[in-house]
């Protein structure tokens, strides 16, 4: 009987662990930096701009999609307003940029949308810092331009409705494999 116990046991404990990693995010993002020229070729809009505000939503995609709000001081290639919104995964594991507030940034950056820009960590982007940028242009003027919080939020896309699925279904599969063990247990018992 401790047997079927201890078996019933470790499969509760391999079946749980197995949901738990299948549940969470997996991947790393590896590159090799690119130079400024070859950041600047591929890019559909480099600029120079502030971080003001970040954005984060939590809609049960692995990426966990961040908004960065940026004010924008000099353009060098791209339609780029004097608030742009920079759309990021929220962490490195997913190649997404980790952005400071209050800190300006060299961004070389994919389009989105008419409004929004995509940045990643294999990009180029990096803090502008005390290097300035040898794009071999000329930097212009932002477009004028504003962020609204609803288009944001559109951006985000919707929240989870649950905050953790994944544990529900770790408490939910644990409980059936201890209830079936505990119903083993009381069949195989000698009455008193």
């Amino acid at each position: 009987m401790r047997r079927v116990l201890s078996s019933v046991f470790v499969f509760a404990i391999a079946a749980t662990s197995a949901i738990t990693v299948a549940a969470a995010p997996a991947g790393a993002c590896s590159c090799a930096p690119p130079t400024e020229a070859e950041a600047f070729e591929r890019a559909d809009a480099v600029f120079i701009g502030s971080v003001e505000q970040i954005y984060e939503a939590r809609t049960g995609d692995s990426t966990n999609p961040e908004v960065v709000v940026m004010t924008v001081t000099d353009v060098y290639k791209g339609d780029v307003t004097s608030t742009q919104g920079i759309v990021t995964a929220a962490d490195e594991a997913s190649c997404g940029r980790d952005f400071v507030i209050g800190e300006a940034y060299l961004v070389f950056a994919a389009s989105a949308d008419d409004e929004f820009y995509e940045s990643a960590l294999c990009d180029g982007t990096r803090p502008l810092g005390d290097q300035a940028p040898d794009l071999g242009v000329a930097p212009t003027l932002p477009q004028e331009g504003e962020l609204t919080v609803a288009r944001i939020q559109d951006q985000l896309g919707h929240p989870r409705t649950s905050l953790f699925p994944e544990a529900l279904i770790f408490v939910g599969v644990l409980g059936f494999i201890l209830g079936l063990a505990a119903w083993f247990s009381r069949k195989n018992r000698p009455a008193i």
